[in-house]
């Protein structure tokens, strides 16, 4: 992730300040101290001079900086002259960026004073490739094997190697040894290969500017804060400052003169460097690196609600390879924006004191408060119980009055936490014996401990302690920033973080009273279907009047009843050219992870489902986010006052009986006749798969919510609306910022494919990351349906959307293969690696009429077929075009068996004229395996002609 994984964890980064030009007295020193080393060279024999070239070397290299005073002296260039320097020598040493993007000043942006950011010079679309950095400028420890792990810093100081070894005395820390390596090539001044880089980074006079209490005059000033969390985090990070600078003077002061060398640096230029350290690094798999140009973008959370990933979104965009880093666009820019990128799950207890700004809250930030201590639940005359309490607490290694933390939507960080602490509290005499005497854990803090509305109002009562013992108010703080012209930086910088927490808490209590009024809704009557009144004309009628409702910014569509196999259709109001935007949805009536997140049933379920993981099913508990957050909307106890209820009711739905007339296979009969028509197919294999995962889901969540204080959920919530929820979600889901969305109106845009090159569907969000934006395809008349291209195989949409096309490009031959180990097992995976295998089950397409999916699939048959001569055949050479007759032979084995069944069973297969359009659909999609089977054998004996 993008520079901090947690608040506890120390912060590394690039430690820089402008390179200064070495001023007349520097130069005069300069020349004396050549002139020097020439002649002692000529005095001495030849191995004594090179270590004395070698020293005098260093103390040159050194003095420049330091000779003028502690202040560092900044060049009075125009930052478009620093800009235009930096980015030729970013090209000269390898780097490459996109010519949609450039580096610009912007007044008042940046991390902490710095006004270097990244300007869109055309609009710039979510994953498109920025910049690649190439290895040679990345500095880091990444490289962990052998003595590569250091490979920039001993490269740099390759001919100090006296030098070199006081930094390898550092390797075991990497923010000391990358803050001495940059104030060492800093010391250079324009000697310094980075020195393009380093004069574009902040100057030691602005760190006023910037709001880490790291730079706080005092600890005097850091009590200012109020916070005690932040409090004790910047004391320590202070501490931790103070003694890495005196290793730094100790190990590096015999580089520089005698008479310099005592105010060479002093505290608080080392602390603004260590500051400039830990803002600027990226933290890649647990490693520091230093990416020029990387690091000039700015900061600013997506737009998208997420759930914490501990950083995995930044990696997405972020790949480090062993030739550079590839810096992709997390979101869309429109042209002469500032285009920004997420820094990751961080709350601003990160960014204040490791960044030093506020950020706006993305969702993960939070403000520290204190539980009530156990002594206010109890009377005087009952020392002994709390004194067993505390016994409790002890062997749980939780302190009395713990310190927890909560976000704006009222959610506490650790809601276990909170659960057993506010049991403790309330236990009795009796109760509290017991549990003191518990052999178990679930024996003394039982999973239904106590009710939502019980935790709310202990929180509430918290946070109201919380804001009444803190010195000041936030109505105080906010005068005293508003008169505060006569401030010194410090106390504005701690009013302005104490003030932000304070805010923060005062919505938090704002959000749980609101929780607390509306209460537990109750549970409706254990019907399969919510009854809805009103036919299919009143529901489409309401739906589209709730679509006017919600202005959509265009919308060129119209809602017409299609067939019942296929359903609504959408069709077009005007003319559509090809590219044009036919449909701009306001995001506010998606469903997705952040109206989710809105459900404290769904937030408060999943939580229970991931602590419980390990031993439910395949699927990751985040995975159940939306299809709960539907499920609840739909079924749950508040459906008919669902904000989406007109959009959920124009769904298919499920039948009184609990049947349903979807394609899905899910809602294929067991043994039924569908299953059987898919027993020659490759594909049952899959069917069956996704039954059984969809089965034991739902199996998992049924005892979770059994063992919660939500079990009466499952009397709306049965496996046949589970089936359901989940088929809905694999067909009608729009895929952007790697989540998926229900989105009113554009799902019901049905498949087709018009034309081989007709492209494949893209909704994006558009610049303002309010509106989900989708254009036209293709050319569409007015009054014609509009439809997308998926572009995906046959076998993929009868799996998850229930149909299959007539006409599709991208269908194959599909087999689904089971792979052998070798004798050779690393030589084999290697060959697997190289056919782009990453599995031993792998589904493989073959289009019959591509020659290298042909290819691929011959030698992918004789690695089935026999993985260790595959292994003597292919190991080096698997991704050639060369193939060989024994693998050709295994390749039409493979066909033959799957092509025999179709043949023998075809005509009796069309013969039946019976049968819903599932069974025709999978008879259509059995005639099309047979039709690319027989193609491909073609193909085959073809290839077999030319060996």
């Amino acid at each position: 992730m993008r520079k901090r994984t947690s608040a506890t964890h120390h912060q590394a980064g690039i430690a820089a300040v402008a390179a200064a030009p070495i001023d007349s007295k520097g130069l005069k020193m300069m020349k004396k101290l050549e002139s020097s080393r020439k002649k002692a060279q000529k005095r001495s024999v030849a191995i004594w001079g090179l270590t004395i070239a070698s020293t005098m070397a260093g103390v040159l290299l050194l003095v420049a900086m330091w000779l003028g005073g502690s202040e560092i002296l900044v060049a009075a260039v125009s930052d478009e002259a620093k800009i235009a320097s930096f980015l030729t020598w970013f090209r000269g040493e390898g780097g490459t960026f996109s010519s949609s993007i450039d580096v610009k000043s912007f007044p008042g942006m940046g991390k902490v004073m710095h006004f270097s950011g990244i300007v869109a010079l055309e609009d710039v679309d979510e994953n498109a490739e920025l910049l690649f950095v190439p290895r040679n400028l990345n500095v880091t420890l990444v490289h962990v094997k052998s003595r590569r792990c250091r490979d920039t810093i001993t490269q740099e100081w390759s001919s100090q190697p006296k030098l070199n070894k006081k930094l390898a005395s550092l390797k075991d820390d990497q923010e000391e040894l990358l803050t001495a390596f940059l104030l060492l090539e800093q010391i250079k001044g324009d000697a310094s290969r980075w020195f393009p880089y380093l004069q574009l980074l902040p100057s030691f006079s602005s760190r006023n500017s910037a709001m880490s209490p790291l730079l706080f005059a005092s600890d005097d000033d850091v009590d200012m804060l109020q916070d005690e969390r932040m409090i004790k985090a910047s004391k320590r990070e202070r501490k931790l400052v103070k003694q890495a600078y005196r290793r730094f003077q100790r190990l590096f002061s015999s580089f520089l003169p005698p008479t310099t060398a005592k105010n060479a640096v002093d505290e608080a230029q080392y602390a603004w460097m260590c500051f400039l350290v830990n803002s600027r690094a990226f933290s890649i798999r647990g490693k520091r690196v230093l990416v020029p140009f990387g690091d000039i973008f700015n900061g600013e959370p997506h737009h998208e609600a997420r759930l914490y990933d501990n950083g995995q979104r930044f990696l997405q965009f972020h790949t480090l390879e062993a030739d550079g880093m590839t810096i992709r666009a997390d979101r869309s820019t429109l042209r002469g924006r500032q285009l920004f990128e997420d820094y990751g799950d961080n709350s601003n207890y990160v960014y204040f004191l490791h960044h030093g700004f506020l950020m706006r809250d993305g969702g993960f930030d939070c403000a520290a408060f204190r539980l009530p201590s156990l002594f206010e639940a109890h009377q005087h005359d009952e020392e002994d119980i709390l004194a067993v309490k505390k016994q409790i607490l002890s062997r749980l290694r939780v302190e009395d009055a713990p310190l927890s933390c909560i976000s704006r939507a009222g959610e506490v960080h650790d809601p276990e936490l909170l659960r057993i602490y506010l049991m403790l509290y309330n236990m009795d005499t009796q109760q509290t014996a017991a549990c003191n005497e518990a052999e178990t854990f679930v024996q003394c803090f039982p999973l239904s401990g106590q009710t939502q509305q019980e935790e709310r109002a202990f929180v509430r009562r918290a946070i109201r302690q919380q804001l009444e013992k803190y010195p000041t108010s936030f109505q105080e703080d906010q005068r005293i920033l508003e008169q505060g012209s006569d401030l010194n930086a410090s106390t504005s910088h701690a009013v302005a973080f104490r003030l932000s927490r304070k805010l923060l808490l005062r919505d938090a209590q704002a959000k749980l009273e609101q929780q607390q009024t509306e209460g537990e809704p109750a549970i409706v009557e254990n019907d399969l279907e919510p009854a809805d009144s009103g036919t299919a004309a009143d529901k489409m009628s309401k739906f589209q009047r709730w679509i006017e409702g919600h202005d959509f910014p265009v919308n060129h569509l119209e809602l017409r009843y299609v067939s019942e196999a296929v359903g609504y259709g959408t069709f077009t109001t005007k003319d559509l050219a090809t590219d044009e935007v036919y449909l701009s949805i306001p995001t506010t009536v998606v469903m997705n992870a952040k109206s989710a997140m809105q459900s404290p049933w769904v937030g408060q379920t999943v939580r229970q489902l991931r602590e419980s993981s390990a031993s439910g099913p395949r699927s990751s508990p985040d995975e159940m986010l939306l299809l709960l957050h539907l499920l609840e909307e739909k079924f749950g106890p508040s459906r008919l006052r669902s904000r989406w209820k007109p959009y959920l009711d124009m769904l298919p739905s499920l039948n009184d009986d609990g049947s349903s007339n979807l394609g899905s296979p899910l809602f294929y009969e067991a043994g039924g006749e569908q299953l059987e028509l898919l027993l020659d197919t490759d594909l049952l294999q899959l069917v069956v798969n996704y039954r059984q995962r969809v089965a034991e889901s739902y199996a998992f969540l049924s005892r979770e919510l059994q063992r919660s204080e939500h079990r009466e959920a499952l009397k709306w919530l049965t496996e046949r609306r589970f089936q359901w929820a989940n088929a809905m979600l694999d067909s009608r889901s729009i895929w952007w910022g790697g989540q998926r969305h229900l989105v009113p109106l554009l799902d019901m845009v049905n498949c087709q494919e018009l034309d081989p090159n007709h492209a494949p569907h893209h909704t994006n969000l558009d610049s303002s990351g309010l509106h989900a934006v989708t254009k036209a395809s293709w050319e569409f008349p007015v009054g014609e349906e509009v439809v997308e291209n998926y572009a995906q195989p046959n076998y993929i949409y009868l799996l998850y959307h229930g149909f299959a096309l007539a006409s599709n490009s991208h269908d194959c031959a599909h087999f689904r293969l089971k792979l052998r180990p070798s004798k050779s097992q690393h030589e084999l995976i290697a060959v697997l690696r190289d056919l782009e295998v990453y599995s031993w089950t792998p589904d493989v397409c073959v289009s019959p009429g591509a020659s290298e999916a042909v290819t691929r699939f011959v030698k992918l048959a004789l690695v089935a077929a026999n993985p260790d001569v595959a292994v003597r055949q292919f190991e080096g050479n698997a991704a050639s075009t060369a193939t060989s007759a024994e693998a050709i032979k295994a390749a039409l084995q493979l066909v033959s068996t799957r092509l025999l069944p179709l043949e023998d069973n075809s005509k009796a297969a069309t013969a039946e004229a019976g049968g819903n359009f599932r069974t025709h659909t999978i008879r259509l999609y059995r005639r099309q395996q047979q039709q690319h089977l027989v193609a491909l054998r073609d193909a085959l004996l073809a290839l077999q002609q030319q060996i």
